[in-house]
């Protein structure tokens, strides 16, 4: 190699070490300048653990601050357990497997999902959102019944309904129309003679404008009343069974009714008057659960679900029965309200009751508290439950509560000791005690000063807490596993008012018509208590004979399973109303409900011996109750007896003489009278004869099964036995055979 070539690759080899070396420097130079500034604007003394001065804690030793403490943290962490392992849960497909449990699962198995889907709490809108979505209208309709339900997981009505909710347009001209659509396919009187009054004298507006007017004298929202009351008259009177039949209900469907409920919901949202009338509709159009993808489709479960919370027993009472007849659980049809359970539930019931009114009455009139409008004069028009006149108690804040809660008890232990001591000795008088008492059997009960403590507790109790339907509300509480409906059938009390022609029926008609009513609800499987007030009574006579001589089965078990009927002030031999001064019925003008009920009428008195017949032969339980005191009629208050003490006496049963009028008889005032106790009695009879017949039976069966058992198994080992033996010879056979083949004969 040259001289030449060694200075090349050595000047090569410099020159890399510079530009190399010439950077490094340059970097370290800036990091160094960097560090220099940096340290002059922040204090490195700062994180110096070192040297700082005050405490990382503050300590407390106040006993009650770690009670509270440790308090705020059970509850933080019960929350964060309770909303976010269930929502976690779902996103693991929990919700999902729940409702492909309510879609394919058995009976029990959707019942459980059901109930778990309903207590999830503290939900999140999107979360109820996506869950809405997912369910279907079969698994929404039973959610919408279970109780607990977030109202959140129905979907709303559809977008289009909602946006026309905000517009001005008149909903009474839209029900108008569907009014005059039903009269096309089912004329009547009633309907031509409602349009031609509300609706002949107003005329529309141009064409440029959208809005038509509407009557000056009634606003909107009372003639949206008139217009479905007027569409649930016609539903009552031509309804069908079958949907292919009912062509009202046809009609409507297609004009677009449900999509026009719906918007009158959400422009008058939560108003009872409304709620109420919309409702009237549901109960008759809910009994084609054909219908139910219409309902889900218009965003009306959601409603239904919301109307059962109701507070209001007529809001709550009709939802149930619109959600029940959809679902396909059961069938309520029109006239016929379920009282009790609203709710889904696992638990069977074991006893039906049923409530039958009488005159001017009605399923949430009759059956409410005794109040102070009970003792105002009757008039002649229909009482609503806006006439009731209650003052309920507020609670007692004042009596002194101790933070400690073994001393609080051991207070009112000491209290209850000396309440008790007071009253052994002391007779109680409680309210409705008979005057007068015939066929009594003997009173076994003993009332201890406990029972007589409860008894005024409880006293107090029912006159703060006031109840528009007392077996809605109490029996219940005292007696488990019992369905309550309620019958409710149009009365008139004077011709005075309007009234539809073809509801004038006499007794034995309504009576037919309410047996398939009975017997669609399932009613006459299980055992039957019925409490009826005035011509109630006779209505449920007439039915009950009926079933006796009906051939069908099914209407033979009414008879079957009744266990005890209870009269209040029920005119078995007629009433004096109907016998009345030509002077009197001039001014009173009686209807035909009332003229039906003359005294010693051959109608009311074959009916009357027939029913003691068929009660002796059956073994029904009767009780009569009688008014003693005169009811007052009319703004003059002219006393009047509805039915005589003789009248009311059935001659077979208890038979009670109370000082209260024919109003207040079937009204008691506290859980503690006699119109109460004597019925809770009966029903705490029957329910105990069907656990104890349940149980008997269950034993017999479980006997039965145990000898089919024991006799399959020895037919099975009899049989085993034959076919050894059969074997056997056969075996014997062919040896026999081959012996003498191979045998020197």
């Amino acid at each position: 190699m040259t001289l030449q070539d060694r200075l090349k690759s050595l000047l090569r080899i410099l020159k890399f070490s510079s530009i190399w070396g010439s950077g490094v420097i340059i970097v370290a130079y800036h990091l160094k300048q960097t560090t220099v500034r940096i340290n002059r604007i922040i204090n490195h003394n700062v994180i110096d653990a070192d040297k700082k001065c005050t405490p990382e804690y503050i300590y407390i030793e106040d006993p009650s601050y770690d009670a509270a403490m440790k308090e705020q943290h059970q509850r933080e962490n019960k929350q964060s357990v309770g909303f976010s392992r269930i929502w976690k849960s779902l996103k693991y497909s929990l919700a999902w497997k729940l409702l492909w449990l309510c879609r394919h699962g058995s009976k029990d198995q959707r019942n459980i999902a059901l109930e778990q889907l309903a207590a999830f709490k503290n939900n999140k809108s999107w979360d109820c959102l996506k869950l809405a979505q997912a369910l279907d209208k079969d698994t929404a309709v039973l959610l919408a019944r279970t109780r607990g339900a977030d109202l959140r997981y129905f979907l709303p009505p559809p977008l289009h309904v909602r946006r026309a909710a905000l517009t001005s347009e008149l909903l009474s001209f839209r029900l108008r129309d569907l009014l005059l659509a039903v009269q096309t396919v089912n004329p009547h009187s009633c309907i031509h003679y409602f349009v031609n009054k509300y609706f002949l004298n107003v005329q529309e507006q141009p064409v440029e404008v959208d809005v038509p007017t509407k009557p000056d004298n009634l606003s909107e929202k009372e003639l949206c009343i008139l217009c479905l009351d007027a569409i649930h008259h016609h539903l009552s009177l031509f309804y069908a069974k079958s949907y292919e039949k009912d062509i009202s209900s046809q009609t409507l469907i297609k004009h677009g009714i449900l999509p026009c409920l719906a918007e009158l919901l959400l422009r008058y949202h939560n108003d009872i008057d409304i709620d109420m009338a919309v409702l009237k509709v549901f109960t008759i159009l809910s009994v084609h659960s054909n219908l139910l993808n219409d309902f889900y489709q218009n965003g009306l479960i959601r409603d239904l679900s919301r109307l059962l919370r109701s507070n209001d027993v007529r809001l709550a009472s009709s939802a149930a029965v619109s959600l029940a007849n959809l679902s396909g659980e059961h069938l309520y049809r029109p006239g016929l309200y379920l009282l009790y359970p609203l709710y889904r539930t696992a638990a069977k019931n074991t006893c039906d009751t049923l409530l039958v009114h009488g005159l001017r009455g009605g399923v949430f009139v009759t059956w409410r508290q005794r109040d102070k409008s009970c003792a105002h004069p009757v008039g002649i028009l229909e009482v609503s439950v806006a006439d009731a006149d209650c003052n309920p108690c507020k609670e007692n804040e004042t009596e002194a509560k101790y933070y400690d809660p073994e001393l609080q008890q051991v207070l009112e232990d000491i209290m209850e000791i000396e309440e008790e001591s007071l009253l052994s000795n002391v007779e109680v008088v409680l309210h409705d005690l008979p005057i007068e008492a015939k066929r009594e059997p003997v009173n076994k009960y003993t009332f201890t000063a406990k029972k007589k403590r409860n008894a005024l507790l409880q006293e107090d109790e029912d006159k703060c807490n006031y109840t528009f339907c007392w077996p809605k509300d109490w029996l219940p509480k005292d007696c488990k596993n019992l369905r309550i409906l309620g019958i409710n059938y149009w009365t008139s009390l004077s011709e005075w008012l309007e009234h539809c022609p073809l509801q004038n029926t006499d007794i034995a008609t309504r009576a037919s018509e309410l047996i398939p009513t009975l017997v669609d609800a399932a009613v006459g499987k299980k055992n039957l208590v019925w409490l009826t007030h005035s011509m109630g009574g006779l209505i449920v006579k007439q039915l009950l004979i009926q079933a006796s001589e009906s051939q069908d089965p099914n209407t033979k078990k009414l008879c079957d399973y009744t266990k005890a009927i209870v009269f209040y002030s029920t005119p078995h031999k007629g009433s004096a109303l109907a016998t009345m001064p030509r002077a009197a019925a001039a001014v009173l003008w009686p209807s035909q409900d009332v003229r039906q009920l003359q005294e010693n009428s051959p109608v009311l008195l074959a009916i009357h011996n027939a029913f003691i017949k068929y009660a002796d032969y059956y073994g029904w339980e009767t009780i009569s109750f009688a008014e003693t005191l005169p009811t007052p009629v009319t703004a003059f208050k002219v006393p009047i007896h509805f039915v005589e003490p003789d009248s009311a006496d059935l001659g077979r049963g208890v038979f009670y003489q109370l000082p209260l009028d024919h109003l207040s008889i079937c009204k008691p005032a506290t859980r503690q009278s006699i119109l109460y106790t004597t019925v809770l009695d009966v029903l705490k009879r029957v329910t105990a004869e069907d656990v104890e017949l349940y149980y008997t039976e269950s034993y017999i069966q479980y006997c039965a099964d145990y000898l089919m058992w024991a006799a399959r198994n020895k037919i099975k080992s009899v049989l085993q036995i034959i076919d050894e033996a059969q074997n056997t010879e056969q075996s014997h056979k062919i040896q026999k055979a081959l012996f003498q083949t191979f045998s020197d004969d």
